[in-house]
């Protein structure tokens, strides 16, 4: 105990608090940074590991695949009947299909979905081998993610179904469905296999959906897309399982529209591109209404992943069904589910990867950059009488906050998901809105409706809220998180600056300004459109693609990142505007607070 209190006696006559408080700003900047030099250095040799098979069970390309040149015959002659539909009649109802699924001894059904008005066909084979307990999927939808009419993939659907159905090896049963594309009618059959429909062949325990739009006999190289929804990747083993497959039979395997030229490299650029894409990605699966198809087996312990023919001159379509044979083959090899490799990581390359517990960090830093700038804007003005007086008030202004984004974001997702709202309108409102609360940060402070007091609890509780918003996903949803908290980042910016206003209070023109702009760069809209801008087809048009599939995602796809967004990330927003457009961060005499 005397010890402590010399201690503390020297800490108060060095002046050690104060310091540190003045220091406050510059650590959590140093923070942030240092979060995102933690990413940076990942792709440096010697943080990264290898891939390889966890399970001894899969035995990837142990066996000889005969889906070879005595089928050729068949995909041709498929092909030839293929490419004289009309797509967007068979992919409602496919007789010629659904006639050759049945002589191959398929039981085939349909599932009509309400919601969509779409007809989903799909077609069971049941193991010779099997209990009927478990399955496999092999998804081909009608139509690409860029809505090409997959040519190639529904040439070799049925013939890879004529070839399972003359082998006797299986023991798990395969299913083969045949949605319009790879979103909403691929994620309600998926949804209605468990719960509602009658035709099922046991619980699925992983799941390709190929695509293969060229008609030509040719492609280049492999496509591997495996992002899930709110943060779910598939068992790594499923992913190494297709490229070694796929390295047997001398094909290269890409990831993140990988070049040709970066196929084959291993260097730090390209390492650290497929990194960003990937965080990217994950973080914005389910926003997209053009999605890949292996997000739609999200949320039923499914491994899924898109494998896609990238058009070329190199290698034959019958190896393309090869990679699907010998993957099907290594996961009927399985006693149990997928375990024993890895499921939260982030891919470097198809044959790099860093774990959870080497990125997680990044996270961890970019919420403790938060902490600490809610820490400076709650010592800057607030003592401690006045935090236990005032903290049950600014909970209230805070739930009354989220209570009108969450109202709001109920009422505008019910006008887009049932019509009666025209997307091009509510998007040019919210960002109308959301730009004029920033920019209203420009006025002068004459009418001050908080108080000192107030101002100061509410800007440090939105900037806590944050932090723990990064806290509570850094785990299920490292993607979001990371970049939530960095899109939110210039928010820590704004308590200095108010404090510089009031040291010097000349600069409080340019200070405004800058408060304005960080008010501004970290709102959740200025991020929806910059993405929608540059992905997602760009410009104005992929804007408004994004702001549709944004307020559709819960209900089609089931995708958290609508309400993450809007009942956290919104909210803590909103609360820095009404501290900064409302609140006056003056110290003020005791009656007035």
């Amino acid at each position: 105990m005397a010890l402590a209190e010399t201690v503390l006696r020297h800490v108060y006559k060095l002046g050690l608090f104060a310091k540190v408080f003045q220091m406050l700003p510059r650590m959590s900047f140093l923070l942030a940074l240092a979060s995102v030099v933690w990413l940076l250095v990942l792709p440096m040799d010697g943080q990264y590991r290898h891939t390889y098979i966890s399970e001894n069970a899969l035995l990837p390309g142990q066996v000889t695949s005969y889906f070879r040149e005595s089928e050729w015959n068949y995909v041709r002659g498929f092909r030839s009947e293929v490419l004289l539909w009309d797509f967007e009649l068979v992919s409602r109802q496919n007789d010629v299909l659904e006639d050759w699924l049945h002589d191959f001894g398929w039981a085939v059904s349909r599932y009509r979905d309400h919601k969509t008005n779409a007809t989903t066909m799909y077609a069971l084979m049941h193991a010779p081998r099997g209990d009927n307990t478990e399955a496999m999927v092999l998804a081909v939808p009608y139509y690409t993610s860029s809505g090409e009419p997959n040519h190639g993939g529904l040439t070799l659907a049925p013939a890879l179904a004529h070839y399972f159905a003359r082998m006797s090896i299986w023991s798990k049963n395969i299913i083969l469905v045949f949605p319009r594309d790879g979103h909403a009618p691929l994620r309600s059959w998926v949804e209605a296999y468990h719960t509602t429909l009658d035709a099922t062949a046991g619980s699925i325990e992983a799941a390709l959906v190929i695509v293969y739009p060229s008609e030509s006999d040719k492609f280049s190289h492999v496509e591997v897309s495996y992002e899930g929804l709110n943060g779910q990747l598939p068992n790594l083993d499923l992913i190494n399982t297709v490229t070694t497959v796929a390295g047997h039979e001398g094909i290269n395997v890409g990831v993140h529209h990988a070049s040709n030229a970066q196929l084959t490299r291993n260097d730090y650029w390209t390492r650290l591109r497929v990194l960003a894409w990937g965080v990217l990605r994950l973080a914005t699966t389910g926003l997209f209404l053009n999605s890949l198809g292996c997000e739609a087996f999200s949320g039923w312990q499914i491994q899924a992943i898109t494998i896609t023919a990238v058009p070329g001159n190199h290698h034959d379509v019958t190896q393309f069904g090869r990679i699907v044979d010998s993957t099907f083959r290594s996961v009927n090899n399985l006693l149990e589910k997928f375990h024993q490799s890895f499921f939260f990581y982030l891919l470097l390359s198809p044959h790099h990867f860093v774990s959870i517990g080497t990125y997680l960090p990044a996270a961890v830093l970019v919420a403790a950059a938060f902490v600490l700038s809610s820490l400076y804007s709650l010592a800057s003005g607030v003592t401690t009488p006045q935090f236990i007086s005032h903290i049950s008030d600014t909970l209230f202004l805070f739930t009354a906050i989220e209570a009108v984004c969450l109202v709001t974001a109920l009422f505008l997702q019910h006008l887009v998901v049932a019509g009666h709202g025209d997307v091009t309108i509510i998007t040019a409102a919210v960002v109308a809105v959301s730009a004029l609360f920033s920019v209203c940060a420009l006025r002068s402070r004459t009418l001050n409706w908080l108080g000192s007091t107030y101002s100061h609890m509410l800007l440090s509780f939105a900037l806590y809220f944050v932090a723990i918003l990064i806290t509570s996903m850094l785990i299920v949803h490292f993607a979001l998180a990371f970049s939530i908290g960095l899109c939110a980042l210039p928010c820590i910016f704004i308590q200095p600056l108010i404090n510089q206003t009031h040291a010097n209070p000349a600069l409080a023109g340019r200070n405004n300004v800058k408060i304005a702009l960080c008010l501004l760069l970290s709102c959740p809209v200025t991020a929806l459109v910059a993405l929608g801008y540059t992905m997602n087809g760009g410009g104005v048009d992929g804007v408004l693609a994004l702001s549709r599939g944004f307020f559709m995602s819960w209900d089609i796809m089931q995708s958290w990142t609508y309400f993450v967004v809007t009942l956290g990330w919104l909210p803590a927003w909103l609360a820095v505007v009404v501290s900064c457009l409302f609140g006056t961060f003056l110290p003020k005499p005791a009656k007035d607070e």
